[in-house]
C-alpha cells in the first residue's frame, strides 16, 4: 500500500486499483442485518439499512411467525422456532411489515 498525503487530501492505492463514488462518498460493502423476532415482536424494531443489505429474521419463539411487507410484496414462509428467513434491499425507502399471525407485531426497514 502507497499512502501519498497532499494537504487535508489524503490518497490511498492499493494494488493499482481505486474505487471512486460520487459526492466524495465512499462505497461501503453490503452489510447483514438481524432481526429476531422474540416475545412477539421483531427486535430492533426499526433496521436502519441501505440498499444492497440483506436482513436475516431469526424466530426465537416457541410459536410459529411470519415476515409480511405491507401489501404483501415479499414475505416469508411460515418461521417455527429456530427458523430464518432473508431478504435482499433492492430499493431506498420506509417498508413496513408485519407477522400475518400476530398482526400486532409489527417492524419498519429504513432503507437510506
Amino acid at each position: 500500500m502507497i499512502r501519498i498525503i497532499f494537504g487535508l487530501f489524503t490518497f490511498v492505492v492499493i494494488s493499482g486499483e481505486a474505487e471512486f463514488m460520487s459526492a466524495g462518498t465512499l462505497a461501503s460493502p453490503p452489510q447483514q442485518h438481524l432481526v429476531e423476532i422474540q416475545a412477539f415482536s421483531f427486535q430492533p424494531k426499526r433496521t436502519i439499512v441501505s440498499p444492497g443489505d440483506t436482513i436475516v429474521w431469526v424466530n426465537r419463539d416457541i410459536v410459529p411467525h411470519t415476515v409480511t411487507a405491507n401489501g404483501e410484496t415479499w414475505e416469508s414462509q411460515t418461521l417455527e422456532e429456530g427458523q430464518s428467513w432473508e431478504v435482499v434491499v433492492q430499493n431506498s425507502g420506509d417498508f413496513s411489515y408485519f407477522c400475518q399471525f400476530h398482526p400486532h407485531m409489527t417492524g419498519v426497514l429504513a432503507a437510506r
